[in-house]
Protein backbone atom coordinates (compact mmCIF):
# COMPACT_ATOMS: atom_id res chain seq x y z
CA UNK A 1 0.00 0.00 0.00
CA UNK A 2 3.03 2.66 1.26
CA UNK A 3 4.64 1.86 -2.29
CA UNK A 4 1.56 2.05 -4.10
CA UNK A 5 0.39 5.65 -2.73
CA UNK A 6 3.94 6.93 -3.13
CA UNK A 7 3.68 5.84 -7.11
CA UNK A 8 -0.11 7.99 -6.71
CA UNK A 9 2.25 10.92 -5.90
CA UNK A 10 4.92 10.93 -8.69
CA UNK A 11 2.06 11.17 -10.90
CA UNK A 12 3.97 8.85 -13.78
CA UNK A 13 0.68 6.65 -14.66
CA UNK A 14 -0.67 6.26 -17.46
CA UNK A 15 -4.02 7.24 -18.94
CA UNK A 16 -5.55 3.87 -17.94
CA UNK A 17 -3.84 3.90 -14.42
CA UNK A 18 -5.42 7.07 -13.83
CA UNK A 19 -8.96 6.04 -14.93
CA UNK A 20 -8.54 3.46 -12.82
CA UNK A 21 -7.54 5.25 -10.09
CA UNK A 22 -10.37 7.85 -10.76
CA UNK A 23 -13.41 4.85 -10.21
CA UNK A 24 -11.80 3.47 -7.52
CA UNK A 25 -12.00 6.70 -5.38
CA UNK A 26 -16.04 7.28 -6.36
CA UNK A 27 -16.02 3.60 -5.69
CA UNK A 28 -14.52 4.19 -1.97
CA UNK A 29 -16.26 8.03 -1.52
CA UNK A 30 -19.98 6.25 -2.26
CA UNK A 31 -19.25 2.64 -0.27
CA UNK A 32 -18.29 5.20 2.87
CA UNK A 33 -21.34 7.29 1.95
CA UNK A 34 -23.88 4.39 2.01
CA UNK A 35 -22.02 2.97 5.29
CA UNK A 36 -22.56 6.31 7.01
CA UNK A 37 -26.58 6.32 5.48
CA UNK A 38 -27.17 2.33 6.65
CA UNK A 39 -25.79 3.65 10.28
CA UNK A 40 -28.16 6.75 10.61
CA UNK A 41 -30.94 4.48 9.54
CA UNK A 42 -29.98 2.15 12.39
CA UNK A 43 -29.12 4.15 14.98
CA UNK A 44 -31.17 7.36 14.83
CA UNK A 45 -29.87 10.24 16.62
CA UNK A 46 -31.92 11.39 19.64
CA UNK A 47 -32.97 14.93 20.04
CA UNK A 48 -33.39 16.82 23.23
CA UNK A 49 -36.62 17.43 24.03
CA UNK A 50 -38.21 20.23 25.93
CA UNK A 51 -38.98 17.82 28.49
CA UNK A 52 -35.87 15.89 29.02
CA UNK A 53 -34.78 14.00 32.13
CA UNK A 54 -31.69 15.80 32.47
CA UNK A 55 -30.39 18.62 33.17
CA UNK A 56 -29.35 20.75 30.21
CA UNK A 57 -26.11 22.40 29.98
CA UNK A 58 -26.60 26.08 29.97
CA UNK A 59 -24.00 28.97 29.97
CA UNK A 60 -25.02 32.11 32.50
CA UNK A 61 -25.57 33.91 29.46
CA UNK A 62 -28.35 31.85 28.82
CA UNK A 63 -30.51 32.19 31.89
CA UNK A 64 -32.24 35.26 32.89
CA UNK A 65 -30.02 38.30 35.29
CA UNK A 66 -31.39 38.68 38.67
CA UNK A 67 -33.78 41.56 37.99
CA UNK A 68 -35.56 38.99 35.66
CA UNK A 69 -35.64 36.80 38.24
CA UNK A 70 -37.23 38.57 40.78
CA UNK A 71 -39.71 40.45 38.79
CA UNK A 72 -41.10 36.91 37.61
CA UNK A 73 -41.54 36.09 41.36
CA UNK A 74 -43.39 38.92 42.00
CA UNK A 75 -45.54 38.60 38.77
CA UNK A 76 -46.88 35.59 40.13
CA UNK A 77 -50.52 35.49 40.96
CA UNK A 78 -53.12 32.64 42.33
CA UNK A 79 -55.49 33.35 39.80
CA UNK A 80 -59.55 31.57 40.41
CA UNK A 81 -61.37 29.36 37.98
CA UNK A 82 -63.64 32.13 37.49
CA UNK A 83 -60.68 34.09 35.61
CA UNK A 84 -60.25 31.67 33.17
CA UNK A 85 -61.93 31.52 30.06
CA UNK A 86 -62.08 27.82 29.18
CA UNK A 87 -59.73 27.60 26.32
CA UNK A 88 -57.14 24.27 26.69
CA UNK A 89 -53.39 24.61 27.27
CA UNK A 90 -51.71 21.98 24.77
CA UNK A 91 -49.48 18.91 25.55
CA UNK A 92 -46.44 20.66 25.15
CA UNK A 93 -47.36 23.41 27.14
CA UNK A 94 -48.71 20.79 30.48
CA UNK A 95 -45.40 18.80 29.43
CA UNK A 96 -43.12 22.27 29.88
CA UNK A 97 -44.85 22.26 33.51
CA UNK A 98 -44.15 19.66 34.56
CA UNK A 99 -40.64 19.52 33.41
CA UNK A 100 -39.99 22.33 35.47
CA UNK A 101 -42.05 20.99 38.20
CA UNK A 102 -39.82 17.60 38.59
CA UNK A 103 -36.88 19.99 39.30
CA UNK A 104 -37.50 21.04 42.43
CA UNK A 105 -35.02 21.05 45.53
CA UNK A 106 -35.40 17.57 47.18
CA UNK A 107 -33.27 16.22 50.02
CA UNK A 108 -31.24 12.90 49.60
CA UNK A 109 -33.33 12.87 46.09
CA UNK A 110 -36.03 11.83 47.33
CA UNK A 111 -38.38 13.70 44.38
CA UNK A 112 -41.61 12.52 46.93
CA UNK A 113 -43.80 14.79 44.39
CA UNK A 114 -46.59 12.90 41.91
CA UNK A 115 -49.09 14.30 39.64
CA UNK A 116 -52.36 13.55 37.55
CA UNK A 117 -53.46 15.25 34.95
CA UNK A 118 -56.95 15.70 34.62
CA UNK A 119 -58.43 17.27 31.34
CA UNK A 120 -61.50 18.25 29.79
CA UNK A 121 -65.58 18.66 30.77
CA UNK A 122 -66.09 14.81 31.45
CA UNK A 123 -62.18 14.67 33.41
CA UNK A 124 -62.94 17.05 35.76
CA UNK A 125 -66.15 16.20 36.03
CA UNK A 126 -65.58 12.81 36.98
CA UNK A 127 -63.11 14.20 39.65
CA UNK A 128 -65.66 15.95 41.30
CA UNK A 129 -68.39 13.58 40.87
CA UNK A 130 -65.80 11.16 42.58
CA UNK A 131 -65.35 13.43 45.75
CA UNK A 132 -69.78 14.04 45.95
CA UNK A 133 -70.17 10.14 45.71
CA UNK A 134 -67.45 9.41 48.31
CA UNK A 135 -69.08 12.03 51.02
CA UNK A 136 -72.52 10.22 50.12
CA UNK A 137 -70.97 7.09 51.12
CA UNK A 138 -69.53 8.56 54.40
CA UNK A 139 -71.59 10.74 55.80
CA UNK A 140 -71.80 9.26 58.82
CA UNK A 141 -68.00 9.87 59.82
CA UNK A 142 -67.94 13.12 59.16
CA UNK A 143 -69.26 16.20 61.42
CA UNK A 144 -72.25 18.15 60.16
CA UNK A 145 -70.07 21.22 59.95
CA UNK A 146 -68.16 19.80 57.41
CA UNK A 147 -70.59 18.21 55.51
CA UNK A 148 -72.25 21.85 55.77
CA UNK A 149 -68.49 23.06 53.81
CA UNK A 150 -68.62 20.90 51.38
CA UNK A 151 -72.40 21.04 50.58
CA UNK A 152 -71.86 24.53 49.99
CA UNK A 153 -68.56 24.47 48.08
CA UNK A 154 -69.44 21.74 46.14
CA UNK A 155 -72.07 23.40 43.47
CA UNK A 156 -69.54 26.13 42.79
CA UNK A 157 -66.77 23.38 41.70
CA UNK A 158 -68.88 21.67 39.53
CA UNK A 159 -69.89 24.96 38.27
CA UNK A 160 -66.62 26.41 37.68
CA UNK A 161 -64.13 23.68 37.19
CA UNK A 162 -65.37 22.00 34.25
CA UNK A 163 -66.22 24.88 32.34
CA UNK A 164 -63.61 27.24 32.96
CA UNK A 165 -60.24 25.02 33.94
CA UNK A 166 -57.84 23.83 30.91
CA UNK A 167 -55.93 21.12 33.58
CA UNK A 168 -56.39 20.32 37.19
CA UNK A 169 -52.72 19.19 37.77
CA UNK A 170 -53.51 16.39 40.92
CA UNK A 171 -50.67 16.58 43.12
CA UNK A 172 -49.74 14.01 45.56
CA UNK A 173 -46.59 12.66 47.61
CA UNK A 174 -45.04 9.34 47.95
CA UNK A 175 -42.45 9.66 51.35
CA UNK A 176 -39.48 8.40 52.19
CA UNK A 177 -39.63 7.15 55.72
CA UNK A 178 -36.58 7.87 56.61
CA UNK A 179 -37.21 11.70 56.05
CA UNK A 180 -39.61 13.55 58.45
CA UNK A 181 -42.70 14.09 56.88
CA UNK A 182 -42.45 17.83 56.50
CA UNK A 183 -39.09 17.76 54.71
CA UNK A 184 -40.90 15.61 51.80
CA UNK A 185 -44.04 17.96 51.81
CA UNK A 186 -41.55 21.09 51.91
CA UNK A 187 -39.92 19.17 48.37
CA UNK A 188 -43.72 19.28 47.20
CA UNK A 189 -44.70 22.44 47.45
CA UNK A 190 -41.28 23.61 45.90
CA UNK A 191 -42.06 21.65 43.07
CA UNK A 192 -45.87 23.26 43.11
CA UNK A 193 -43.94 26.81 43.27
CA UNK A 194 -42.01 25.42 40.20
CA UNK A 195 -45.24 25.14 38.34
CA UNK A 196 -46.77 28.36 39.60
CA UNK A 197 -43.86 30.55 38.72
CA UNK A 198 -43.62 28.38 35.13
CA UNK A 199 -47.13 29.63 34.50
CA UNK A 200 -46.66 32.91 35.27
CA UNK A 201 -44.05 33.05 32.39
CA UNK A 202 -46.40 32.22 30.16
CA UNK A 203 -48.63 34.88 28.54
CA UNK A 204 -52.50 34.27 29.15
CA UNK A 205 -51.78 31.36 31.35
CA UNK A 206 -52.91 31.46 34.93
CA UNK A 207 -53.74 29.31 37.67
CA UNK A 208 -53.74 28.14 41.12
CA UNK A 209 -53.05 25.88 44.20
CA UNK A 210 -56.21 24.38 45.50
CA UNK A 211 -56.19 22.90 48.85
CA UNK A 212 -58.89 21.48 48.84
CA UNK A 213 -60.15 22.28 52.17
CA UNK A 214 -63.77 21.98 51.53
CA UNK A 215 -63.14 18.36 50.99
CA UNK A 216 -60.62 17.50 53.45
CA UNK A 217 -61.91 14.19 54.48
CA UNK A 218 -62.04 12.74 51.31
CA UNK A 219 -58.75 14.27 50.22
CA UNK A 220 -56.82 13.07 52.94
CA UNK A 221 -58.64 9.43 52.84
CA UNK A 222 -57.01 5.97 51.76
CA UNK A 223 -59.49 5.78 49.16
CA UNK A 224 -58.35 8.60 47.17
CA UNK A 225 -54.71 7.73 47.62
CA UNK A 226 -55.40 4.50 45.85
CA UNK A 227 -58.38 6.44 43.43
CA UNK A 228 -54.69 8.43 42.27
CA UNK A 229 -52.97 4.95 42.37
CA UNK A 230 -50.14 6.31 45.15
CA UNK A 231 -48.57 3.96 47.42
CA UNK A 232 -48.44 3.39 50.89
CA UNK A 233 -48.67 6.18 53.14
CA UNK A 234 -49.15 8.56 49.77
CA UNK A 235 -51.03 11.60 50.24
CA UNK A 236 -53.29 14.21 48.39
CA UNK A 237 -51.90 17.89 48.47
CA UNK A 238 -55.04 19.16 46.31
CA UNK A 239 -54.62 20.56 43.21
CA UNK A 240 -53.12 22.90 40.56
CA UNK A 241 -56.04 24.57 38.66
CA UNK A 242 -54.66 25.97 35.22
CA UNK A 243 -55.72 27.86 31.85
CA UNK A 244 -56.27 30.55 29.54
CA UNK A 245 -57.04 34.23 30.86
CA UNK A 246 -58.46 36.79 29.05
CA UNK A 247 -57.36 40.08 30.18
CA UNK A 248 -57.22 41.23 33.51
CA UNK A 249 -54.91 43.02 36.10
CA UNK A 250 -54.45 40.47 38.58
CA UNK A 251 -53.02 42.78 41.64
CA UNK A 252 -50.91 42.03 44.77
CA UNK A 253 -48.97 42.89 48.15
CA UNK A 254 -47.02 41.87 50.35
CA UNK A 255 -45.84 43.78 53.63
CA UNK A 256 -42.47 45.14 53.94
CA UNK A 257 -39.74 41.83 54.43
CA UNK A 258 -37.72 44.09 56.95
CA UNK A 259 -40.57 43.51 59.47
CA UNK A 260 -40.15 39.64 58.81
CA UNK A 261 -36.40 39.39 58.87
CA UNK A 262 -33.92 40.05 61.88
CA UNK A 263 -30.04 39.97 61.10
CA UNK A 264 -27.49 38.38 64.05
CA UNK A 265 -23.87 38.84 63.90
CA UNK A 266 -21.81 40.98 61.72
CA UNK A 267 -24.29 43.53 60.11
CA UNK A 268 -21.80 45.75 59.14
CA UNK A 269 -22.22 47.04 55.59
CA UNK A 270 -19.54 45.91 53.48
Amino acid sequence: MHDFLLYLAKGDMTDGEKEVASNLTMIYLFSILSMVVIYRLLFPVNKASPATDTASESSASDLPNVEQTVALIKHRRSIMPKSLNGEALNREEIETLLDAANWAPTHKNTEPWRYTVISGTEGLGEYLAWIDTWYQQHRDECEDKELETFSKKYPGMVQQWPEKVSHAIIIGMERDDSLPEWEEICAVAMSVQNLHLTVSAMPGVGGFWSSHTWCKRARDSKEMADYLGLGEGGRHLGAFLVGKVTGGNFKSKRSDWREKVQFRGDTTER
